[in-house]
C-alpha cells in the first residue's frame, strides 16, 4: 500500500501471487484435467513466474480454490496417470430452458453457412460452453445439430492439412458397396455440400477427380513424401462463359482466361465429368458452354432429358 501511495502505479510487487497462481491453476484445470508434471511445466514456462513448484505448494493453490467454492478431485486416466480435475465451480453459467433452445437454434442456423475450419471452431466453442453449464440434454442436442457428429475432428484436421499441402495419401474407406478398403488419392479440398462433408481429390482407383464422404473415412494410413499423378489419368478441358457483374467464386480446377464488364470466360480442367456437369447445372442460365463441341452436345442432351422428365405423362 505504501508503494502504491508513493508511486501511484501497480507493480507485480503489489500482486497477490498466491491468488494469481490459483487463478492460473483454475484456468488450466477448467480447460482440461492436468497432472502434477503438466502443472509444473505450465508454471515454469509462464512468462511472469518461471518457477518450480512442489506438491505441497500445489496443495496450497488447490486449497485456495476449494475455499472459494471449487470442487477439485484427483483421478486416474486411461494412461494410469493421476490428474487434477475441477468437477464444479461457482462460475457455472446460469440459464433457463428458453435460453438453451435459442442457443441451439442459432447454432443450427450458423453451421449451414460455415466453412470447415469455422465449423470445427464453432463446435469446440459449444463443447466448451457445455462444460460450464453442466447440462447433458443441451450437450446431446448440440451434438445432434452438429454436422460433425459422426466425424473424428482430429482426423478431419489431418485431412485439412493434407488438402492444404496437396498430399498424396492412402486412406481406409468404408465403401457402401465393397466394404472397408484402402484408397489412394491426391487430397485437394474439404467441401460441405447439402449438409454432408466430402474429401475431394484425384483418386488412383478410377483415375479421376472424385469425392469421398468424410464420415466413411476411418483413418489416414500413409502420407507420401512425393506426389505422383496416376497413370492413365484423362482430363477434359471445357471453356464456358459466366454472366455475372461480380467476380465469381471459382472451383480449384477453374481459371478465368478472359473478362469484360459482366462476362467471365472460364477454363475448367478436370478428370471428373460428373462433377463438372453438376457445377454447370448449378450455374444455370448464367452459364454458356463454348467448347469442346462433344461435351457441349452431351450437356444439351442431358438438359433435354431432364426437360422431358418433367413433361412426361
Amino acid at each position: 500500500m505504501k508503494e502504491f501511495i508513493k508511486t501511484k502505479k501497480i507493480t507485480y510487487n503489489l500482486m497477490s501471487f498466491t491468488a494469481f497462481k490459483a487463478l492460473i491453476l483454475f484456468s488450466e484445470l477448467a480447460e482440461s484435467p492436468k497432472s502434477y508434471s503438466e502443472i509444473c511445466d505450465i508454471f515454469y514456462n509462464h512468462p511472469y513466474l518461471h518457477e518450480k513448484i512442489s506438491i505441497d505448494t500445489l496443495r496450497v493453490y488447490i486449497n485456495s480454490l476449494k475455499r472459494f467454492g471449487c470442487e477439485i478431485k484427483r483421478v486416474k486416466g486411461d494412461d494410469k496417470i493421476s490428474k487434477y480435475v475441477i468437477t464444479s465451480h461457482p462460475f457455472e453459467l446460469k440459464y433457463n430452458p428458453e435460453q438453451l433452445q435459442s442457443a441451439l437454434k442459432v447454432f443450427k442456423s450458423l453451421v449451414k453457412n460455415m466453412d470447415i475450419e469455422e465449423l470445427i471452431s464453432m463446435e469446440e466453442f459449444f463443447e466448451k460452453i457445455g462444460t460450464y453449464i453442466k447440462n447433458e440434454d443441451f450437450i446431446n442436442e448440440a451434438k445432434k445439430v452438429s454436422l460433425l457428429k459422426d466425424i473424428d475432428k482430429n482426423l478431419l484436421k489431418t485431412l485439412l492439412e493434407c488438402c492444404e499441402k496437396k498430399n498424396q495419401i492412402i486412406i481406409t474407406y468404408a465403401s457402401p458397396n465393397s466394404g472397408e478398403k484402402n484408397m489412394e488419392l491426391i487430397a485437394d479440398k474439404i467441401e460441405l455440400t447439402n449438409g454432408k462433408i466430402y474429401l475431394c481429390g484425384i483418386g488412383f482407383e478410377y483415375k479421376e477427380y472424385g469425392t469421398f464422404l468424410v464420415n466413411r473415412i476411418k483413418s489416414v494410413d500413409d502420407i507420401k513424401s512425393e506426389t505422383t499423378m496416376p497413370e492413365g489419368l484423362q482430363e477434359i478441358k471445357v471453356v464456358y462463359e459466366l454472366y455475372n457483374n461480380k467476380q465469381p467464386e471459382l472451383e480449384s480446377y477453374e481459371t478465368i482466361i478472359e473478362q469484360t464488364d459482366n462476362t467471365f470466360v472460364v477454363e475448367a480442367v478436370t478428370s471428373n465429368k460428373f462433377l463438372l456437369r453438376q457445377r454447370l447445372l448449378a450455374l444455370g442460365p448464367n452459364c454458356k458452354i463454348i467448347s469442346p463441341d462433344e461435351f457441349k452436345n452431351e450437356f444439351v442432351a442431358l438438359l433435354k432429358d431432364m426437360k422431358a422428365g418433367y413433361y412426361c405423362g
